[in-house]
């Protein structure tokens, strides 16, 4: 296991069928992928949205799922594929595992690079299995014991976006309207029930939304301990954001339960810096990153790795299934 192979290429030879080679060499793939948690396949000429389903469909072989309930703001392209997220270009996307927020979080993802960007732009990869080994041992221990309770905070009809503040922040936030893809609070909190959700609403109609989970879970067929939670994403520090950013995000909610994301401990505790650093030491002494190309087909097991986003210039389109 070493993750600086992250992630396994596969180049095309010349004129080589995609869907073919996925249909052909379906147990191969499945057993990289299980290995090494993600497959980059690179010069095979995919061309649009539509090759990029099937494709993922045949590599996963399974439907792919719809994004509802999810706390990143994203475009729909079509059934199945949305774009990789909207936050701004300017801003890095921690390491992540996609929805580790929900008990039942997708075993897989496909992404596919329609424009490549012209700089930055990378999606790093992180093996769970590593971070894990290399988390400091009391963190791991707090939070092996504690698990995680998250916080998400989608706003609602009636929220008040002329406040200077939340101008600010806005592009970081989404609306359950459109995370669960309907103007009904009661299929909000059908959902929310289904999963395991808690869900509240504030006068200005948000919704505040809770689970409580473990911070480490083990592979669904390899029985592998990973580190599998969100806090990276869900809580920033002056170190994963730098200080003024920190300070004004900070700044911009008095309350941090009404922030887009928010995390503590699944007891009710502070997660404190000195455990938000300890995280972020073994993601980043884990992660490794790769440049993107156009047409590139990047298979990942959402349990094994995570992804997140460096910053860009310029044009950058990724594409994304969930499975």
């Amino acid at each position: 296991m070493n993750e600086r192979e992250l992630p396994v290429l596969i180049q095309a030879f010349a004129g080589e069928s995609l869907l073919r080679l996925l249909e052909c060499e379906r147990d191969s793939h499945e057993a990289l992928r299980t290995r090494y948690g993600a497959i980059l396949l690179r010069g095979f000429g995919l061309g649009s949205a539509e090759e990029f389903r099937e494709a993922a469909k045949l590599a996963f072989v399974r439907d792919s799922q719809e994004y509802i309930g999810g706390v990143s703001p994203r475009g729909k392209v079509m059934a199945g594929v949305y774009e990789s997220t909207r936050f701004p270009a300017h801003l890095r996307i921690p390491q992540h595992n996609e929805m580790a927020y929900l008990p039942e979080p997708p075993r897989a993802l496909a992404f596919y690079c329609e424009t490549e960007p012209g700089w930055g732009g990378e999606t790093p990869l992180a093996d769970a299995r590593v971070i894990y080994a290399q988390m400091d041992a009391k963190t791991l221990a707090e939070f092996e014991e504690r698990g995680v309770s998250y916080h998400r905070y989608l706003f609602g009809p009636r929220w008040n976006l002329h406040d200077r503040l939340r101008q600010r922040i806005v592009p970081l936030h989404t609306s359950w309207m459109a995370a669960f893809a309907t103007d009904d609070p009661g299929v909000v909190e059908r959902c929310c029930r289904e999963n395991g959700s808690r869900v509240d609403w504030d006068k200005e109609e948000g919704a505040k939304i809770n689970n409580v989970l473990p911070a480490v879970r083990r592979h669904p067929e390899t029985g592998e301990m990973l580190w599998f939670n969100q806090v990276s994403t869900f809580l920033s520090s002056p170190r994963s954001t730098g200080l003024v950013r920190w300070a004004m995000y900070q700044g911009s909610y008095r309350d941090p339960f009404l922030r887009p994301f928010h995390a503590t401990f699944g007891d009710g505790g502070r997660i404190g810096l000195r455990q938000l650093n300890a995280v972020t030491d073994a993601i980043e002494g884990s992660t490794v990153r790769f440049r993107w190309q156009k047409g590139d087909l990047l298979m990942v097991d959402n349990f094994l790795v995570t992804h997140g986003r460096m910053p860009f210039r310029g044009e950058r389109r990724i594409l994304v299934a969930i499975h």
